[in-house]
């Protein structure tokens, strides 16, 4: 059967090939989709969709089906258009997201992640997630097929980005604690250690650099609020919309690839074995606020003259 009516052509050309034909074939399929779009709408009444977009949406999430009039009734409708109209920037569908799906992750979260912070965080985390794209993928919300719930579908992702940041914090604080064991070694410094780094200050020192211009502009620019303009965590937040734990994590995640791509450098730069890299970087961790900061401070003036 050929279709003429105005939604089915909206969905049909964009059905795998595969499953085209039985939809296209089922004579309901005009009145099914005018219901379906019909309940979404009356779900959510504020958001903002045409029926192309959702359709198309749709349809590149339909799988073949013997019963495709049973497969379209059975689809949790509602979520998709909602998820749909977040992935296409829609802000009412955001604030429906927030009011409706995400508070009710937080006793999901707790399981794995307990503390009121620590869930105002994960559900900070998995939002910027959710909604927002990066190197030109789409969001993550896409990846909701609507096989169930999309609250379930959402309880399911903010256990995984709460295990993801309970990993992070556990890998940091390691970090935190062998770094401090290193800089209290007795017996002071060893005079080749400082023969060591005084050879290699300048090496260090465009090693430093090249890694802190190889982040991100977002983070450069927090790192710079945060250690030379002396704005709180919170204020930055304001900035940029956020919680002052994301904040928090963006911070440590720029020192963290700030001290990898030094080493890094170093290591293809410096023949040297991995005891004396390591000897040489000892320090770093305790003093990488403050050369950040003289870097930032400097790069600021050139800028700015």
């Amino acid at each position: 059967m050929s279709h003429s009516s105005s939604l089915a052509r909206l969905l049909i050309p964009h059905l795998r090939s595969e499953a085209r034909t039985a939809y296209a074939e089922l004579p309901s399929l005009e009145s099914v989709l005018s219901e379906l779009l019909a309940s979404a709408r009356a779900a959510w009444p504020r958001a903002r969709l045409e029926d192309a977009v959702f359709l198309r949406y749709l349809a590149e999430r339909l799988a073949p089906a013997s019963e495709p009039e049973r497969t379209l009734r059975a689809l949790p409708v509602a979520d998709l258009f909602l998820a749909c109209a977040c992935v296409h920037g829609d802000a009412a569908a955001h604030a429906a997201l927030d009011a409706h799906f995400l508070p009710k992750v937080t006793a999901a979260v707790a399981r794995v992640h307990p503390g009121a912070d620590a869930a105002s965080e994960v559900c900070q985390v998995l939002r910027e997630k959710l909604l927002t794209s990066e190197a030109g993928q789409p969001p993550r919300l896409a990846g909701y097929l609507g096989q169930g719930p999309l609250a379930a579908w959402l309880r399911a992702a903010a256990v995984r980005t709460a295990l993801n940041l309970r990993r992070t914090a556990q890998r940091q604080a390691r970090a935190e604690e062998e770094a401090l064991a290193d800089a209290t070694l007795p017996g002071g410094t060893h005079p080749e250690l400082e023969h060591l780094r005084q050879r290699h200050r300048a090496d260090f020192q465009a090693a430093l650099a090249e890694a802190l211009a190889a982040l991100p502009s977002r983070e450069r620019t927090v790192l710079r609020l945060h250690l030379v303009e002396g704005l709180s965590l919170e204020r930055i937040g304001t900035v940029y919309r956020t919680h002052k734990s994301t904040v928090s994590r963006w911070l440590a995640h720029a020192r963290e690839e700030v001290l990898a791509g030094t080493r890094s450098r170093l290591a293809e730069r410096l023949r040297l074995s991995s005891g004396e890299l390591h000897s040489l970087l000892r320090d770093v961790p305790a003093q990488l606020d403050q050369s950040l900061s003289s870097l930032l401070a400097s790069t600021g003036r050139n800028e700015g003259s």
